[in-house]
Protein backbone atom coordinates (compact mmCIF):
# COMPACT_ATOMS: atom_id res chain seq x y z
CA UNK A 1 0.00 0.00 0.00
CA UNK A 2 1.48 3.67 -0.99
CA UNK A 3 2.00 6.22 1.57
CA UNK A 4 -1.16 8.43 0.42
CA UNK A 5 -3.52 5.52 0.92
CA UNK A 6 -1.80 4.80 4.40
CA UNK A 7 -2.54 7.80 5.38
CA UNK A 8 -6.33 7.89 4.79
CA UNK A 9 -6.58 4.70 5.93
CA UNK A 10 -4.93 6.11 9.15
CA UNK A 11 -6.27 9.43 8.90
CA UNK A 12 -9.88 8.43 8.48
CA UNK A 13 -11.64 7.20 5.17
CA UNK A 14 -14.96 9.20 3.72
CA UNK A 15 -16.56 6.24 4.97
CA UNK A 16 -15.62 7.07 8.94
CA UNK A 17 -15.25 10.85 8.26
CA UNK A 18 -19.01 10.23 7.37
CA UNK A 19 -20.27 8.54 10.10
CA UNK A 20 -18.59 10.68 12.65
CA UNK A 21 -19.95 14.03 10.79
CA UNK A 22 -16.51 15.41 9.70
CA UNK A 23 -17.83 14.86 6.08
CA UNK A 24 -21.18 15.82 4.75
CA UNK A 25 -22.30 17.66 1.74
CA UNK A 26 -19.84 16.60 -0.36
CA UNK A 27 -17.03 18.18 1.54
CA UNK A 28 -14.48 17.66 4.54
CA UNK A 29 -15.43 20.10 7.44
CA UNK A 30 -12.68 20.96 10.12
CA UNK A 31 -12.71 18.77 13.27
CA UNK A 32 -10.04 18.29 16.56
CA UNK A 33 -7.68 15.39 16.19
CA UNK A 34 -7.08 13.26 19.32
CA UNK A 35 -4.76 16.00 20.30
CA UNK A 36 -7.24 18.41 20.29
CA UNK A 37 -5.51 20.01 16.77
CA UNK A 38 -7.87 21.78 14.19
CA UNK A 39 -7.56 19.05 11.29
CA UNK A 40 -9.53 19.10 8.37
CA UNK A 41 -9.68 16.51 5.41
CA UNK A 42 -6.96 13.45 5.56
CA UNK A 43 -4.96 14.92 8.59
CA UNK A 44 -4.07 18.09 7.70
CA UNK A 45 -3.16 20.13 10.59
CA UNK A 46 -5.31 23.47 10.31
CA UNK A 47 -3.09 26.49 10.50
CA UNK A 48 -3.66 30.11 11.86
CA UNK A 49 -4.87 32.04 9.05
CA UNK A 50 -6.31 29.17 7.05
CA UNK A 51 -10.25 28.95 6.87
CA UNK A 52 -11.84 25.73 6.04
CA UNK A 53 -14.91 26.74 7.93
CA UNK A 54 -17.20 26.27 4.72
CA UNK A 55 -15.51 22.78 4.18
CA UNK A 56 -13.40 21.42 1.23
CA UNK A 57 -13.92 18.92 -1.38
CA UNK A 58 -12.55 15.59 -2.10
CA UNK A 59 -10.35 16.80 -4.87
CA UNK A 60 -8.74 19.76 -2.40
CA UNK A 61 -8.68 17.10 0.33
CA UNK A 62 -6.33 14.84 -1.84
CA UNK A 63 -3.93 18.39 -2.85
CA UNK A 64 -3.40 18.95 0.71
CA UNK A 65 -2.63 15.66 1.54
CA UNK A 66 -0.50 15.58 -1.45
CA UNK A 67 1.12 18.47 -0.29
CA UNK A 68 1.51 17.44 3.71
CA UNK A 69 3.37 14.24 2.24
CA UNK A 70 5.90 16.37 0.23
CA UNK A 71 6.77 18.40 3.11
CA UNK A 72 7.41 15.43 5.19
CA UNK A 73 9.08 13.48 2.50
CA UNK A 74 11.00 16.75 2.40
CA UNK A 75 11.82 16.52 6.20
CA UNK A 76 12.98 13.27 6.08
CA UNK A 77 16.21 14.16 4.29
CA UNK A 78 17.08 16.81 7.20
CA UNK A 79 17.51 13.49 9.10
CA UNK A 80 20.55 12.78 7.20
CA UNK A 81 19.37 8.69 7.10
CA UNK A 82 20.28 6.42 4.65
CA UNK A 83 17.43 3.54 5.31
CA UNK A 84 15.71 1.32 3.26
CA UNK A 85 12.64 2.04 1.50
CA UNK A 86 10.18 0.51 3.60
CA UNK A 87 11.32 2.43 7.14
CA UNK A 88 11.39 5.64 5.29
CA UNK A 89 7.41 5.53 4.40
CA UNK A 90 7.94 4.54 8.36
CA UNK A 91 9.18 8.22 8.82
CA UNK A 92 7.14 9.75 6.22
CA UNK A 93 4.26 9.21 8.31
CA UNK A 94 6.02 10.16 11.62
CA UNK A 95 6.66 12.93 10.08
CA UNK A 96 3.49 13.62 8.46
CA UNK A 97 1.39 12.91 12.18
CA UNK A 98 4.40 14.39 14.63
CA UNK A 99 6.27 17.28 12.80
CA UNK A 100 9.64 16.84 12.60
CA UNK A 101 10.51 18.57 15.53
CA UNK A 102 8.16 15.87 17.17
CA UNK A 103 10.12 12.96 15.24
CA UNK A 104 13.55 14.27 15.88
CA UNK A 105 12.62 13.63 19.95
CA UNK A 106 12.76 9.65 19.00
CA UNK A 107 16.47 9.71 19.64
CA UNK A 108 17.54 6.80 20.60
CA UNK A 109 14.78 5.17 17.52
CA UNK A 110 17.03 7.51 15.28
CA UNK A 111 20.31 6.09 16.27
CA UNK A 112 19.21 2.50 15.79
CA UNK A 113 18.16 3.36 12.68
CA UNK A 114 21.35 4.89 11.68
CA UNK A 115 23.33 1.80 12.98
CA UNK A 116 20.62 -0.37 10.84
CA UNK A 117 19.28 -1.74 14.09
CA UNK A 118 15.58 -2.26 12.98
CA UNK A 119 14.35 -4.80 15.74
CA UNK A 120 15.52 -1.38 18.20
CA UNK A 121 13.86 1.46 16.13
CA UNK A 122 10.26 -1.01 16.53
CA UNK A 123 11.49 -1.35 20.28
CA UNK A 124 11.95 2.42 20.42
CA UNK A 125 9.23 3.57 18.55
CA UNK A 126 6.90 1.28 21.04
CA UNK A 127 7.96 2.62 23.72
CA UNK A 128 6.90 6.10 23.53
CA UNK A 129 4.15 8.15 24.34
CA UNK A 130 3.32 8.19 20.68
CA UNK A 131 2.89 4.41 21.09
CA UNK A 132 0.57 4.91 24.28
CA UNK A 133 -1.58 7.44 22.06
CA UNK A 134 -2.05 5.74 18.83
CA UNK A 135 -1.08 1.89 19.05
CA UNK A 136 -3.12 0.64 16.50
CA UNK A 137 -1.73 3.32 14.07
CA UNK A 138 2.32 2.56 15.17
CA UNK A 139 0.88 -1.03 15.06
CA UNK A 140 -0.39 -1.10 11.53
CA UNK A 141 2.79 0.63 10.54
CA UNK A 142 5.18 -1.77 12.32
CA UNK A 143 3.32 -4.53 10.01
CA UNK A 144 4.02 -2.79 6.64
CA UNK A 145 7.68 -2.96 7.66
CA UNK A 146 9.90 -5.79 6.30
CA UNK A 147 13.54 -4.82 8.16
CA UNK A 148 12.40 -5.17 11.54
Amino acid sequence: MDIKTRLIDYEGSRAYQTRMGYFRNNKYYPYEDSEGFLTVGFGHKVLQGDNFNNGITEVEALHLLDKDIALAESQLSKLNLIIPKDWQDFMIIMIFQLGLSGTMKFKKMIQALRDANYTEAVKQAKDSLWYRQTPNRVNAMIAQLTNK
